[in-house]
């Protein structure tokens, strides 16, 4: 809080008018009925008035008075005589803005009442809190209303997030545990349910340990529900130097599908039992192929034809004369890319005989055109010298389970990319604001000092401008990051991509000849439905970097090929620059602050703005370069 001196003359007078003037925070010297006798340049600034009309206003201009945290305020600085609290601001042209405000009432030189007020904008800091509250409602939403269970720990083995879903399949609540016991806390079985399983088994352990698990079955007694089969998978959590942090792992409620697969299992095997026994009995096979709603199939491996249950037409939609066919038949229908896999598996089991087993799960093309995602299991049936007779099964139509499981992956994927950039925000955070701060601070402090000489103080005048301006640029970057953020509303339109290159090489035109260089373009497509500012960003981050990075002495060559591959953008950026070592730097090509060339100015931000860009517009960027022959950026966008 800045008190004038009493007497308004010599060296403290001077001191005080010096933070008066240069301060950036508002300052005023009024009467404590709220008449403004004198207000500093910061005042007139933030608030959009002149001095002059800052003293005409009084603070019922510039306050709002009907804020009732304004009443407390004048109140306390009543009683006590000093307050530090926060009230509303109200600009020129109207804007009401959050303020940090401290204030003390002191006598003048006359002897009259007097108060000095301090005032902060503090706006911007309540949107970027505001900001932060969203995204961490909008994780919370994500966690909190998927049907997988989640929970994250750090490395001590604290729960950070353990959601509903979690505890229900449970059915405990979370148990924090130093030596990771959380087998008999949780109550985790091995499939059969014959003993715990060891400590350093569980997914979560191991998961902290740097495995990564995936799908593994394991079965819990839970207190409420009784005998429950999850799928577990887990992950270590690391931070920017690869260090673990702490584990993510997801359950899957498989309980249903598990206990049909053993039941199903159990089927077969007496299936199988009644076709060894009873081969000449169509008729009690008929009655086993009603029984089920799956698709049911007896191959004669003498004649590869294939006598198919009613469940075929009901869940692929093919009529069959009599339900027969053959395996040629069946096997047209495979996906292409899955078929010779499938072939070869069930003709390892035929021809080999290790095995009377036999399951797979690939893609079958249905009647009307669409792809079923199938898990087949047969039994194959040898005579007494082992010479295969026929093959028994039952087709499952598990496409729902595969789209369920696609959209666990998205959400871990979301739930994942959510964390790296709080974890990448709170970085900057606590490493680039630091240290201009400390350095404001330090200065700040030694300005203090009243035995300083001219050229000292200068100096220190000096380091706190510098440091200011860190800081101005630290939060400018940010403000940056957090508005991508925000552009993502920004409604898509068809853009011209000829006339962003060409507002682009305008804007880069003074640079671009400078360097010599020349662009060269190969527009196959011209106009794409997207967010125009990110596509200009794209454009200008890209050719700017490859402008900046030339080799010394040669001047740049780009080439920019636009063209549509399988219902994709494709956008290729190609330099003769100095490229990068991507073996040693390739990890943190995209970093927010990562810097490969010290002899050009710049801050580590483009290709960092170029990733995100690209990613919220659900593409994918890809890089090849090597020093010395230049850098190669490849984009897809959707169309």
């Amino acid at each position: 809080m800045i008190i004038p001196p009493a007497d308004g003359t010599g060296k403290n007078s001077n001191y005080y008018k010096a933070i008066f003037d240069n301060s950036l925070s508002a300052i005023f010297f009024a009467i404590p009925d709220g008449t403004i006798l004198d207000a500093n340049q910061a005042a007139s600034d933030i608030f959009g008035y002149t001095k002059e009309e800052l003293k005409k206003l009084g603070r019922a201009g510039i306050i709002d008075l009907t804020d009732p945290k304004t009443k407390t305020f004048l109140d306390t600085r009543s009683i006590h005589g000093t307050v530090k609290g926060e009230l509303t601001g109200i600009r020129k042209n109207g804007e009401r803005f959050a303020c940090e405000a401290s204030s003390v009432l002191f006598t003048d030189e006359n002897g009259e009442l007097r108060t000095s007020i301090n005032l902060i904008d503090i706006s911007e800091q309540r949107a970027s809190e505001r900001q932060a509250f969203v995204r961490q409602r909008l994780l919370n939403a994500v966690v909190d209303n998927t049907n997988e269970g989640v929970a994250v720990t750090n490395k001590q083995g604290q729960f950070v997030i353990f959601n509903n879903a979690m505890i229900e399949m449970l059915g405990v609540q979370p148990v924090d545990s130093k030596t990771y016991d959380w087998a008999k806390s949780f109550n985790i079985y091995d499939r059969e349910g014959s003993s715990l399983i060891p400590t350093d088994k569980l997914p979560i352990v191991r998961a902290l340990h740097g495995e990564k698990i995936k799908d593994e079955i394991y079965l819990i007694k839970n207190p409420k529900k009784g005998r429950v089969y999850l799928s577990i998978s887990a992950s270590p959590i690391r931070d920017e130097d690869g260090g673990i942090i702490g584990s993510l792992v997801v359950d899957r409620d498989i309980t249903t599908e598990f206990l049909y697969q053993e039941n199903l299992k159990k089927a077969n095997d007496e299936l199988t039992h009644v076709m060894a026994s009873l081969l000449s009995s169509n008729e009690r096979y008929q009655y086993v192929v009603k029984a089920t709603n799956d698709a049911i199939w007896d191959m004669d491996l003498k004649t590869y034809n294939i006598q198919w249950g009613e469940g075929y037409q009901k869940i692929f939609g093919y009529k069959l004369e009599k339900n027969t066919g053959d395996f040629k038949g069946w096997k047209n229908k495979l996906h292409p890319d899955d078929a010779e896999r499938v072939i070869k598996s069930i003709e390892e089991v035929i021809t080999k005989r290790e095995s009377e087993i036999w399951e797979e799960e690939y893609r079958y093309f249905k009647s009307d055109g669409t792809i079923a995602n199938v898990y087949d299991r047969g039994y194959a049936i040898y005579d007494k010298d082992k010479t295969p007779l026929r093959m028994v099964g039952a087709m499952q139509d598990i496409t729902e389970r595969k789209n369920n499981e696609a959209e666990r992956s998205r959400l871990i994927d979301d739930l994942v990319k959510q964390n790296k950039n709080l974890e990448q925000f709170t970085y900057i955070i606590s490493h680039n604001l630091r240290s201009p701060v400390a350095n404001i601070m330090g200065c700040a402090q030694m300005l203090k000092d009243e035995e300083l000489t001219p050229a000292e103080r200068e100096s220190f005048v000096d380091g706190l401008a510098q440091s200011i301006n860190k800081l101005d640029d630290v939060i400018t970057d940010l403000h940056t990051i957090l508005q991508l953020k925000n552009d993502i509303s920004e409604k898509k339109e068809i853009v011209d991509l000829t006339g962003i290159f060409a507002d682009v090489k305008t804007s880069l035109g003074n640079v671009l000849a400078q360097s010599g260089g020349e662009i060269n373009t190969n527009f196959n497509i011209t106009t794409i439905n997207t967010i125009k500012s990110f596509v200009y960003s794209i454009f200008l981050n890209l050719i700017s970097n490859s402008i900046k990075y030339q080799k010394a002495g040669v001047p740049p060559v780009i080439d920019i090929d636009v063209c549509e591959l399988d219902g994709k953008v494709m956008l290729n950026f190609k330099d003769n620059g100095l490229g990068i070592d991507l073996a040693a730097k390739g990890d943190d090509l995209f970093g927010l602050y990562k810097r490969f060339h010290s002899h050009v100015e710049g801050k580590g931000l483009g290709l960092f703005m170029v990733k995100s860009q690209i990613e919220t517009l659900q593409g994918k960027i890809e890089v090849k370069s090597k020093l010395g022959e230049g850098t190669e950026f490849r984009i897809e966008l959707p169309v």
